[in-house]
């Protein structure tokens, strides 16, 4: 019996441990803050996936991702089996950092003391990435942007990456036109550059805090034999700084509009180039203003004012932003329409923009000078009738004075007088007779010609000449498929065939035949035909109405109306 405990126990003491066991290891010590590195934990015990939750013990470092694999092997026809975790972690500031002791099933695994240096404390042959960034400003206006630079340096084969700006209390961050890519030699080093531009507007005054940029990607480290399909795939990480700004409020002595810029300017376009308009021809006028370092709904809208005399179809603000040299320029264009409807010189006043200038911390002014315009009559304008000749005298058949004899010689005898008194007296009846009798019937004629005006001026219409038919009818069809462009053609040749004279435009023609109605169908299409935003014409059916009702108004003897062919 002694000799079988004695074998038992030198078979016990013989065999090998096969103690279970954990393991926790990190990829690299010390890390550069901000970096990436790789924490691996290993157990030869038969656990579930789930059995490391590393958010559980891992509070200093930030975790990125995890992920697990488990693997059997067979050795003397025995089984052991293991679970690996790998953990992507993202170092903190600078520093020393500890990795507590982690519980696994039945083991434990021993802390891990990590140091986190600097990124300038790193020695220049293991910099493999880095991030530098660069604001144009140490201080700033209140709503004025800012140029932030960012360039990510990477040595190694860049497979996969994302570089993002987190968001900012009270700040507005925009990126700057496109990505740029170069090469740069830095210690002997080839880098390839990715740089990327920021605009950054403070929305409040005080000291502000800009974080880091960040970058999260994956490279390919190459062996030594330099054959990429034999390189292993690594996640990197690194950070810029911060960046503390103090941001100034607006100053107590400006009025108007904050307007913080660079620069600013304003011009302004005509459509046709010149200083003299015709009468209803439309104008087009642009004004545009320019502003370096702003966003685009910062730029105020100018006051514009135009005489009277000048009918105004204003279009919407059309706004823009380009990146040049690495500056966000915005530019806002005002499109107005302008049809004038009087002759004359008219004073288009100046426009002015206050801005304050954040070079010179002084106010400023973007200035656009008064225009005088002078408008006239359409070309051959409206001719001046001939002055009629008088006729001489004698030429109306008016008695000469020139008697064809001397009146001292000739003598009435006294019975010649009493002959011509006997038959003035007896002609004198038949002239009361036949006088009566033209009275009534002058009379009786104007009663007839009353009663039939009255009959037949309640459905008249005034005649239509043959040289207006085919513009009327033109302007009936335009009117029908609602097409602005030939309703008004057609108007022009209307009212040139029925008058001979050049139009004035849409809106004086309605003028001259004193139709308030007609005014208006003419405004809704000049605003068709002139504004920027092609409007859609839906007015052709009431715009026909108010010129058939031309044609069919009566005449009154309270009110004197415009003759509406008044060649014919």
């Amino acid at each position: 019996m002694k000799r079988i405990i004695t074998l038992i126990i030198f078979f016990w003491i013989s065999m090998p441990s096969y103690a279970q066991q954990a393991t926790a290891s990190i990829d690299r010590n010390p890390v550069v803050e901000f970096g990436a590195l790789v924490l691996t934990v290993t157990t030869d015990e038969s656990l579930p996936r789930n059995a490391f939750i590393p958010e559980r013990w891992i509070s200093d470092f930030e975790i990125r991702g995890t992920s697990v694999n488990s693997s059997s092997t067979m050795v003397n026809n025995r089984v052991s089996r293991s679970i690996e975790w790998r953990v992507s972690l993202r170092a903190p500031a600078a520093g020393r950092y500890e990795i507590p002791a982690i519980q696994i099933g039945n083991s434990e695994t021993a802390p891990i003391q990590v140091d986190v240096i600097a990124a300038s404390e790193q020695p220049p042959q293991e910099r493999n990435y880095f991030i530098e960034a660069v604001l144009d400003e140490e201080s700033a206006y209140v709503q004025q942007q800012l140029t932030y630079t960012v360039k990510l340096y990477i040595a190694d084969q860049l497979e996969t990456g994302s570089l993002g700006l987190p968001s900012i209390d009270n700040v507005s961050v925009e990126q700057l036109g496109q990505d740029r890519q170069s090469q740069e030699i830095i210690d002997g080093r080839r880098f390839q550059v990715l740089t990327r531009t920021y605009g950054i507007t403070p929305r409040r005054s005080g000291s502000i805090t800009i974080p880091g940029v960040r970058f999260d990607g994956q490279v390919r480290r190459m062996p030594s034999s330099g054959f990429s399909a034999l390189g292993r795939i690594e996640p990197v990480s690194t950070r810029s700084g911060d960046i503390t700004i103090e941001v100034l409020p607006r100053p107590s002595n400006y009025v108007g509009t904050w307007l913080p810029s660079e620069q600013v300017s304003i011009e302004e376009q005509w459509e046709p180039e010149s200083s003299s308009f015709t009468i209803g021809e439309p104008i087009t006028r642009r004004v545009a203003i320019t502003a370096v370092g702003v966003r685009p709904e910062q730029l105020p809208e100018p006051e514009f004012a135009y005489p009277s005399e000048i009918r105004v179809y204003p279009d919407r603000g059309q706004t823009e932003v380009n990146v040049i040299r690495g500056k966000s320029v915005a530019r806002a264009t005002y499109t107005t329409a302008l049809v004038p409807s009087s002759a004359g010189e008219f004073i288009l006043p100046a426009i002015e923009i206050p801005w304050w200038n954040t070079r010179t911390s002084e106010i400023e002014y973007a200035q656009l000078p008064e225009r005088i315009i002078r408008v006239l009559a359409p070309p051959g304008g409206l001719t001046v009738p001939g002055t009629m000749q008088s006729p001489s005298e004698g030429e109306l058949g008016q008695p000469n004075n020139a008697s064809s004899g001397n009146g001292d010689s000739e003598v009435i005898s006294a019975e010649s007088q009493v002959t011509i008194a006997r038959y003035a007296q007896m002609l004198s009846y038949w002239q009361y007779a036949t006088f009566a009798l033209f009275i009534l019937w002058i009379a009786t004629v104007i009663l007839f010609l009353r009663q039939k005006h009255v009959k037949v001026s309640k459905n008249t219409q005034e005649p239509v000449p043959q040289q207006v038919r085919k513009p009327l009818h033109e302007l009936k069809q335009a009117c029908r498929t609602n097409d602005p462009s030939k309703a008004r053609s057609a108007i022009l040749a209307w009212h040139h065939a029925r008058t001979g004279e050049p139009a004035r435009g849409l809106y004086a023609i309605a003028k001259v035949l004193a139709s308030p109605e007609l005014e208006v169908q003419m405004q809704k299409l000049e605003a068709a035909l002139y504004s920027r935003e092609q409007q859609e014409w839906q007015s052709g059916k009431a715009l026909w109405a108010e010129i058939q009702k031309l044609h069919q108004r009566q005449s009154s003897s309270e009110e004197v109306l415009p003759k509406l062919y008044p060649n014919s």
